[in-house]
């Protein structure tokens, strides 16, 4: 506990299923969007821009909102997000045409914004550097334990339901995570008024840190082999017979594998140091996606998956973690929004680029561009430098 404000333990776990509820309700709409982008008429292209959408939105606020957050503290930003999140939800219910579903997908994005960097530094200010890599595994394993169930839920409500069910079922349980944060959540970092007016800050002075800055740029680039899969893989999946349940089921089991490992990891990282989760992390990430591209029946997806799964387990939390070690309390509120930001970046990047290559090169193709450019954030971190035990 870091301010005498709160109790750690009690309120790690009221944070936790805050973020669970919300992202639960977000993964139950992961594998209709590209579908449902499709029914309205959607491009290769356009399908990517739904997804960048809520990506680039991510990447223009959450360093700026994150840093608000050191300033006006975490709770604030968490309620007022968690309250959009089901807000933005229900609207996806009444798109006529693509562009009103990338409008409703930038709301979405501007709920993520608000939530994502000021709930990691909440965990920041709870845990001291010897156990920040446990306790940012176990927000992990919340934060996508939501994520990975939620496409096995919406894909069974969608086929039993109805397609538009998931998206009713997302803006409930995102309003659960909103009570829960509004009166159960404390804050973990007390306003400083004494302060005055904060500066607005997008994270470049921390980039002068070239630590800091190798973390960054491998996100960015794990995030382009993620955002290949979520937003394509339905359809990969869908041009060799699996359906919507099924591949549901795929991105549940790999987001359990990635789940499972967060904790252990994010120990091991406490223990031994953060560089080598990471670079084998990314490494084993980047040659799963290869074999993604490959890959040709439910079998074969679900191996790979497992495997690419395990790989987030090595870098996440350690990653996060490292970020947070770097900047110092005074700034986690800005440092996970520049590290959430890298990933929103990742997340445009592979979205957009995946949909020009799909309607050029053919889904396959994907994956394999995604793993070219998954290997440059492995060998960066070879570059980091480990902080000794005991010295600041």
């Amino acid at each position: 506990m870091s301010e005498g404000v709160v109790d750690s333990k009690g309120s790690i776990i009221v944070l936790c299923l805050s973020i669970f509820a919300v992202m639960l309700g977000l993964g139950f709409i992961a594998p209709l969007l590209p579908l449902y982008a499709e029914t309205l008429g959607a491009s290769g292209f356009e399908v990517g821009l739904v997804f960048s959408s809520f990506a680039i939105t991510r990447a223009l606020t959450m360093t700026p909102l994150g840093n608000l957050s050191d300033f006006w503290g975490r709770k604030i930003f968490i309620v007022l997000g968690t309250l959009l999140f089901s807000l933005a939800s229900i609207l996806y219910v009444f798109a006529v045409n693509v562009q009103q579903l990338i409008l409703f997908r930038v709301l979405h994005g501007f709920a993520s914004a608000l939530v994502i960097p000021a709930a990691m530094a909440y965990v920041a200010d709870l845990f001291p550097e010897s156990r920040r890599g446990e306790a940012m595994g176990v927000f992990n394993m919340a934060f996508f334990a939501g994520v990975g169930f939620g496409p096995l839920i919406g894909g069974v409500l969608a086929a039993k339901a109805g397609f538009y069910w998931p998206f009713y079922v997302c803006s409930l349980v995102a309003f659960t995570g909103f009570l829960l944060s509004l009166f159960r959540l404390k804050e973990s970092k007390k306003p400083d008024f004494k302060k005055g007016k904060p500066k607005i800050s997008y994270g470049f002075g921390l980039l002068k840190d070239k630590n800091i800055f190798s973390v960054v740029f491998s996100r960015m680039t794990v995030a382009i082999g993620i955002s290949s899969i979520i937003a394509f893989l339905p359809l990969l999946a869908h041009e060799f017979g699996i359906g919507i349940m099924e591949t549901g089921l795929l991105l549940t089991i790999q987001h359990s594998a990635l789940i499972l490992s967060q904790k252990k990891f994010g120990k091991i990282s406490d223990r031994y140091g953060r560089k080598y989760p990471m670079f084998l992390g990314c490494l084993i990430g980047a040659i799963a996606l290869i074999f993604i591209g490959a890959s040709r029946s439910f079998l074969s997806f679900l191996i790979i998956l497992i495997i690419f799964g395990l790989s987030g387990g090595l870098t996440v939390p350690a990653s996060s973690a490292a970020v947070a070690d770097i900047a110092g309390r005074e700034k986690f509120g800005e440092a996970m929004g520049l590290f959430t930001t890298a990933i929103s970046i990742g997340m445009t990047l592979g979205a957009t680029l995946g949909g020009l290559v799909a309607d050029f090169f053919g889904l396959t193709n994907i994956f394999y561009v995604a793993a070219f450019l998954s290997f440059p954030g492995a060998l960066i971190l070879l570059g980091f430098e480990e902080k000794e035990k005991g010295k600041p």
